[in-house]
């Protein structure tokens, strides 16, 4: 029996590499909470989503769990309590109080015609949040008397969970010995003084997707290259303001996560994500918006193969293999692993842009829904990131911020602007 239905069958289960990492860095500041919602063209009925919910968490039992500590780790074990459903705050993605929120990793608000979704990451990645948000939306819209027969896609409650979906897929395809990646040196970050805690400032541009599929077309360049792109000239564009001289000038790199699951046979519902990092030196002098998409697509094409990305696995899988930190307890991890996060995590980029990519559901859902939104987690090193998903004909790009001036999201849009590509935008503020 694997290790994974040997686990399930106790009740508990192993944290993955990702989980035990942001369960060890979490604060205030650094909640590893994301968040993805929708929004339906009807109010939202609490208590049809309420029994919405509690039909759903069971087919869903490696979300229904608490965590709970040991000398050594933290693990997760099943939470017997009902989640609840609660209204939505104007600033997402805030730490979860473990008395109000009943023990769970993860929440479900209403406002108005919108569902939201909050996970820790100790839970689980975009790829396992969409999956739930669709799953809870087919469930709602069936409670609320909506002919939905098409499911396809769809985790129903009226299926069992596939052993599968259980599995730390870090661990599975672990392969020990190999040449650890190269680390560089750390990464030049915004300024700016932080707002209190408690406070997300978000903003959300929006447009069309054929118009910016078709600007990135036009430079051969992927929608998630080309964004990376902007993004890395934006950041130029903001330490050259601050910063005169180059040899006082940092690199410039932003973390673009990667779906494990397009590299690796696994339908896990955990974390399986990891990252590629494009990078530009200022210090060697200015670079045109051309020479950075040529420096990001062939920094994509070659490190986003099995072989490239191994050498990631292999070392965040490798140090938690150590028999030496094995043994370590768990209060003395607690307090390294936040520096070590910051020397060999967020130290590393400038700043971070998901793009979960477009999110589709059978046309009977869809009718439903008007909008899908992401936003990323916050962290107090970059103080901005950035998320983007598309639904239906549009494109949703969203910044969340820890500073109070947008001046990465104003560079930003203003240049997407200037290409052509006209852009609406929102704000929780």
């Amino acid at each position: 029996m694997s290790a994974k239905k040997t686990d399930a069958s106790r009740g508990w289960y192993r944290l993955d590499n990702a989980a035990i990492l942001y369960l060890s860095i979490q604060s205030e500041r650094i909640t590893t909470m994301f968040r993805f919602s929708a929004t339906l063209y009807e109010n939202i009925d609490p208590q049809a989503l309420q029994t919405s919910l509690v039909k759903l968490i069971d087919r869903f039992p490696y979300y229904r769990v608490k965590l709970s500590k040991g000398l050594f780790w933290y693990y997760l074990e099943h939470n017997p309590k009902t989640p609840r459903v609660e209204k939505d705050v104007q600033y997402p993605c805030g730490r979860l109080a473990p008395i109000s929120n009943r023990n769970f990793l993860f929440r479900v608000r209403y406002y108005n015609k919108r569902i939201a979704v909050e996970f820790s990451h100790a839970l689980t990645d975009g790829t396992g949040a969409v999956t739930f948000l669709k799953s809870l939306i087919y469930q709602y819209l069936k409670e609320t008397g909506k002919n939905i027969s098409d499911s396809t896609g769809i985790l129903t409650v009226d299926e069992k969970p596939d052993p599968g979906e259980f599995e730390d897929a870090y661990h599975r395809f672990y392969k020990p010995a190999l040449p650890l990646p190269e680390t560089g040196e750390s990464a030049f970050h915004l300024k700016g003084k932080l707002v209190k805690k408690g406070v997300y400032l978000v903003i959300t541009g929006i447009s069309l997707l054929e118009d910016i599929i078709a600007v990135a077309k036009k430079k051969n360049a992927t929608l998630t290259e080309f964004l990376a792109a902007v993004y890395i000239d934006s950041m130029q564009e903001i330490q050259d303001k601050y910063i005169k001289n180059p040899k006082h000038k940092r690199p410039i790199s932003v973390s673009v996560p990667v779906n494990m699951r397009n590299i690796y046979p696994s339908k896990t519902m955990r974390n399986f994500s990891l990252f590629v990092i494009p990078r530009i030196d200022p210090r060697l002098g200015h670079y045109t918006f051309d020479e950075i998409l040529k420096i990001v697509h062939y920094c994509m094409m070659t490190e986003i193969n099995e072989k490239s990305i191994s050498r990631q696995l292999s070392r965040n899988v490798g140090g938690q293999r150590n028999p030496v930190i094995r043994i370590i307890p768990l209060f003395i991890k607690k307090i390294f692993a936040p520096l070590l996060y910051t020397k060999l995590g967020e130290n590393l980029f400038s700043g971070t842009i998901s793009n979960i990519g477009k999110i589709t559901m059978p046309e009977e859902m869809m009718k439903h829904v008007e909008r899908i939104d992401f936003v990323p987690g916050p962290g107090p090193v970059n103080k901005t990131g950035c998320s983007v998903v598309g639904f239906k004909d549009k494109i949703y790009i969203t910044f969340g911020r820890l500073t109070r001036e947008p001046e990465l999201e104003r560079v930003f849009f203003t240049k997407l602007v200037k290409m052509g590509i006209h852009m609406t935008i929102e704000s929780n503020v």
